[in-house]
């Protein structure tokens, strides 16, 4: 039995393609957050501690090892499958899942060999030593998945690496519960090393979800590449290859890595200075936790979108640069700031009007609205520069969206040191500098994909129609809470005006002229036909 190799751009839609991304980044997200409750209840906090320490090492060392260079393999296999160089498109990505498993196997190796001197030297605490090197295989195994998610990515063919994600993350969640369980008796360090193995079965089986249909597909593959035409004497060669897959990969891994640093930034200076103006240490650590474990979290939440984006917008720029189609690298961009700003926008005012009733909702914790409602314009401008980035990446400008985050940084973290710092602002000003932070990297981000792009923002369509929209919802979650929350209580009247707000969004938009027939596509299976309905009503325009 065998199976077709993807086919060029398949039928995934760059738009389809990137919403299917952001749906099981969101799904995964949302298991990634309801196993804390049962692993939390099971372990206690002692075993909790345990388990986030092994992953406070694990993730920069995945990070940096491995982020990039599934975004590398999917640029470089988009624009040799765009020149019709099948057999160019398969070994760079034989060449680069070699590399990957050797930079996996090498980091694997690292770490679990380094597990007792870390939990000694690092953690100060030799029960940590089993979540580490429980943690060691999932690296190898990651790196594997990665590379055949870049695969499938350089096809333009998002839905096998968004389903494997979702099952990577099932099987992770479900087997750390079953181990934390079992191994209790034990201890609480073996729990902990059991949970964290998790992470090596749940890459197991989302690498072979990946796996499956590729070895399937080897016969189809083997006949194209046999069907290519010979490789031209000046063939690119794998050190040509290894070294562009490791100079686009390298400004990516390094990203990876800053962005953890505007949470390091406040985890150095915040308390600091909260403390400087008179908070207590308990009082300054229960701050910091409300920016960064509550708003924080629901500042990423809508990112997920443009997480899918970004991926997506890779290989589709790459292809159309391959093509010398500065047109449909236009366009693409375009469109990509078009659903960056359409979803960005309702997002930022309903966090901001509602931070306090959804903080209460979720957490139990209303004060932890004030940060939330602070931070609620990062959620635009981090969106923005994740689209953006995007851009660049498929460009092969690699460097320029990590030189304009650390700049972000940079500001963020003076910025978090002055408005911290100011009573009357304290643990706004925190939040404050994040927005700042990511406003500096979203703009830089702008002017540099105007530089070599040569686009300019359609402000009317992208900006103008979605903020009245957005305007216009928000009038309604003013006006609507107050009058909302006796009768119903904060739970129902929160839950009425996120649905009632988005309905009034989507109706204004429409009535705006906000949304065109293209748009639908970002919607898979149901895109073509709502597309349809709205344009048999006049609602829409082509």
């Amino acid at each position: 039995m065998t199976q077709q190799a993807p086919a060029r751009g398949g039928r995934d839609t760059y738009l389809q393609g990137a919403f299917t991304l952001a749906a099981a980044a969101m799904f995964s997200r949302i298991l990634g957050a309801v196993y804390r409750i049962p692993l939390g209840r099971v372990m206690g906090d002692y075993g909790m501690g345990l388990f986030g320490a092994g992953y406070t090492i694990y993730m920069p060392i995945l990070g940096i090892s491995t982020a990039g260079i599934n975004v590398a393999i999917s640029k470089v296999m988009a624009e040799k499958i765009a020149r019709s160089d099948e057999r160019g498109a398969y070994r760079a990505f034989r060449i680069s899942l070699a590399l990957l498993a050797v930079v996996g196997l090498v980091s694997a190796v690292v770490l679990g060999l380094g597990a007792h001197a870390i939990a000694d030297r690092v953690m100060r605490n030799p029960d940590a030593y089993y979540a580490i090197l429980a943690l060691a295989p999932a690296i190898f195994l990651v790196a594997i998945e990665g590379s055949l998610r870049g695969y499938f990515q350089g096809y333009q063919r998002m839905t096998p690496p968004a389903i494997s994600q979702v099952i990577e993350q099932f099987f992770r969640m479900a087997s750390l519960l079953i181990l934390a369980y079992a191994l209790l008796p034990r201890g609480n360090a073996i729990a902990a090393g059991g949970a964290a193995f998790g992470a090596t079965v749940g890459a197991v089986f989302g690498s072979l979800y990946l796996v499956i249909p590729y070895y399937l597909s080897r016969r189809d593959i083997a006949q194209r590449v046999a069907a290519a035409p010979p490789p031209a004497p000046d063939a690119e060669s794998t050190r040509s290859i290894v070294r562009r897959i490791v100079l686009l990969a390298v400004p990516i891994s390094i990203a990876a890595v800053v962005v953890p640093l505007f949470g390091v930034a406040d985890l150095i200076v915040v308390p600091l200075r909260l403390q400087s103006i008179g908070f207590s240490v308990k009082d300054s650590t229960r701050l910091f936790g409300q920016l960064s474990q509550m708003a924080m979290v629901l500042i990423n939440l809508p990112a997920v979108v443009t997480y899918g984006l970004q991926t997506s917008l890779v290989p589709a720029i790459s292809e159309a640069q391959a093509l010398g189609d500065r047109a449909g690298i236009r366009s693409k961009t375009s469109s990509g700031l078009r659903a960056t700003f359409l979803i960005g926008l309702p997002a930022m005012v309903g966090l901001w009007l509602l931070a306090t009733p959804i903080c209460e909702l979720l957490y139990r914790h209303g004060e932890a609205g004030v940060p939330l409602a602070a931070l609620s314009g990062a959620v635009l401008f981090l969106m923005v520069q994740q689209t953006t980035s995007g851009v660049l990446q498929g460009l092969g400008r690699t460097d320029l969206p990590v030189r304009n985050l650390i700049i972000g940084a940079l500001v963020k973290g003076v910025l978090a040191w002055v408005l911290t710092g100011i009573p009357e602002l304290n643990i706004r000003g925190a939040a404050y500098s994040t927005t700042a932070g990511f406003l500096v990297a979203s703009v830089l981000n702008l002017y540099e994909v105007h530089r070599h792009v040569g686009f300019k923002v359609d402000l009317p369509a992208t900006v103008l129609k979605p903020l009245g929209a957005s305007a216009a919802m928000g009038l309604v979650l003013f006006f609507g809470f107050p009058r909302l929350l006796l009768p119903l209580g904060n739970d129902v009247a929160t839950l009425a005006l996120v649905a009632g707000g988005g309905l009034v969004y989507a109706a204004t938009l429409l009535l705006l002229g906000g949304i065109r027939e293209r748009d639908f596509a970002f919607l898979p299976v149901i895109g073509a036909r709502l597309a349809r309905l709205f344009k048999d009503l006049g609602l829409v325009r082509e």
